[in-house]
């Protein structure tokens, strides 16, 4: 009987998809957008995580024999309609997310021409360690997730103690306006994106109606502090105009105020672990709902198999690298994310209608549903028209598909029928 997940092991993969794509790879370009705004933008998507992380560590407690995390709560709550929009958008979120943190890790060596071969490549490795088992991959999540933290507070110390406090670096508050400020936040919600991926681990954590919201909220706390200061020691050193869309930001913060080269290796060598880590979470995310969407036929049950759903997430991951700079797949990842979020605040208020209680309950009900609501709207209409085309573009597609398999169904029980309307 295979070992289950404890708390730290299902904390250190949500943190290990969290710590990575955000700070490692996205926080230049949400500088670049937002200016010293960034750390606004940052805490508004901190409180609509949080939000999101309480609703799921609650429909985590209700439903805990489930792999789909956010899509499983939908399609328990609202149907197969709704759980296989969510479910869809989820896969193709994900699959994207883990092209851009992919693509951050190849940034972060020193072989330019090479980044695309290097992320596919990447992509490949840890969809093997994926297969090899979930618990090898936790454990090396769990080794990883330390390292990273580690790095994140070396280069925090770092460029407390070299820079000067200069009030430029931080003024104006809002050079592109309020907009900036919720581009910014829009993308930063990248960076959180990665706490649901616990979610969809409750039946393989010990106790998990209970470890499961506990390890949630824990990542999100951890992560919300270490974004926030890290982007704060960005600003420190460094006016804001200088940062732009670059996949290393964090290095080329060191490099612009020329600190020590093992100083620039030991941050970079840890961005390049974190985003090993992130695309590795990913790779679980991204498999594990799929399986959970063929298990309950909602896609054809051949890829409730490892190997077949793996080689799907793996094939769109590395097509996603086509999309380009990690800007632009972050803000095309975030529609799918954002709008599965607001499914689950909504999951949450029905299945309260329902009488259906777990083990934890998310607090402030139903302001906090509905303040989550409302926050994920505002991200989604500050994504962008290139991020809300190709969501509209992948909802619509996804309707299709799913209307498809409905009617190949229908027909499929009809063949196994007999004349007098039984089955065969």
């Amino acid at each position: 009987m295979k070992r289950k997940l404890n708390l730290l092991e299902a904390t250190a993969i949500g943190l290990g998809n969290i710590i990575g794509a955000g700070i490692f790879v996205m926080a230049g370009s949400i500088i670049y957008l937002a200016g010293p705004g960034a750390l606004l933008s940052f805490i508004i998507t901190g409180l609509l995580a949080m939000s999101i992380g309480l609703n799921s560590a609650e429909l985590a407690s209700k439903f805990p024999n489930t792999e789909g995390g956010v899509y499983s709560f939908a399609k328990l709550t609202m149907g197969d309609t709704v759980g296989f929009l969510v479910g869809w958008m989820r896969m193709i979120s994900y699959s994207i997310s883990g092209a851009a943190t992919a693509l951050g890790f190849a940034s972060y060596l020193p072989f330019p021409s090479l980044d695309y071969v290097i992320a596919g490549v990447l992509i490949i490795v840890l969809g093997l360690i994926y297969l090899a088992g979930l618990k090898l991959a936790s454990e090396i999540e769990t080794t990883l997730v330390i390292i990273n933290i580690i790095g994140l507070v070396s280069f925090i110390s770092f460029s407390l103690l070299v820079g000067k406090f200069t009030p430029s670096h931080f003024t104006p508050i809002a050079p592109h306006g309020i907009q900036g400020i919720l581009s910014g936040a829009s993308l930063a919600f990248f960076a959180y994106s990665g706490f649901n991926t616990i979610a969809t681990l409750t039946p393989d954590v010990e106790d998990g109606e209970r470890k499961v919201p506990k390890a949630i909220i824990l990542s999100l706390i951890i992560t919300s502090i270490l974004y926030i200061l890290v982007v704060f020691s960005m600003l420190y050193v460094l006016p804001w105009q200088v940062y732009g869309t670059q996949g290393n930001p964090l290095s080329f913060a060191l490099q612009e105020i020329h600190a020590p080269t093992y100083v620039v290796i030991l941050i970079s060598s840890t961005a390049v672990i974190a985003t090993v880590t992130v695309t590795l979470s990913t790779i679980i995310a991204t498999v594990r709902t799929l399986k959970q969407m063929a298990e309950d036929n909602l896609i054809p049950r051949r890829f409730s198999k490892d190997l077949l759903s793996s080689v799907v997430v793996l094939g769109i991951m590395i097509s996603s690298l086509g999309l380009g700079n990690v800007e632009v797949i972050g803000l095309v990842s975030n529609f799918g994310t954002v709008f599965s979020y607001i499914t689950t605040a909504t999951a949450v208020i029905i299945s309260r209608r329902r009488g259906m209680y777990g083990k934890f309950s998310a607090p402030a009900y139903p302001a906090l549903q509905t303040i989550s609501v409302i926050l994920s709207l505002v991200v989604i209409i500050s994504l962008g028209k290139e991020s809300l085309m190709l969501g509209a573009v992948s909802l619509i597609v996804g309707l299709l598909l799913h209307e498809v398999h409905v009617q190949i169904n229908v027909i499929e029980k009809g063949k196994r029928l007999s004349p007098h309307g039984k089955l065969e």
